[in-house]
């Protein structure tokens, strides 16, 4: 079950879509190539290359907590589009997020006759 309230705060990692590593190493990943804290509470959200997966992984209380949602095959998330300013990291609303997670693309919709 999803136990992330609204009070945290929320960042999207465009360019990281790598989904074979697990919570500490993407913590690790998140500190050293973006230059981030990622043990202060802060949730960092991943999206796969075909945007069928996301996880969102915080650290606390010396506990590292991942959360993924996965679609089956013809369904994906929404694409995020985002200023390419630079920044490899992007803060997101809550409100964003829950749209996000909510909110579905299908790919492909079969009509047999």
């Amino acid at each position: 079950m999803l136990t992330i309230s609204g009070l945290r705060n929320f960042y999207f990692v465009p360019k990281f879509t790598d989904m074979r590593c697990k919570a500490p190493r993407m913590l690790e990943i998140i500190h050293s190539r973006f230059g981030r804290d990622p043990y202060n509470g802060d949730v960092f959200i991943f999206m796969s290359k075909d945007r069928r997966r996301l996880r969102m992984i915080h650290y606390e209380d010396h506990a590292y907590y991942m959360h993924e949602k996965s679609f089956t095959q013809g369904y994906k998330y929404i694409k995020i589009q985002y200023t390419e300013d630079g920044r490899m990291v992007c803060r997101i609303d809550w409100k964003d997020l829950v749209t996000l997670l909510q909110s579905l693309v299908i790919d492909v919709m079969k009509i047999t006759a």
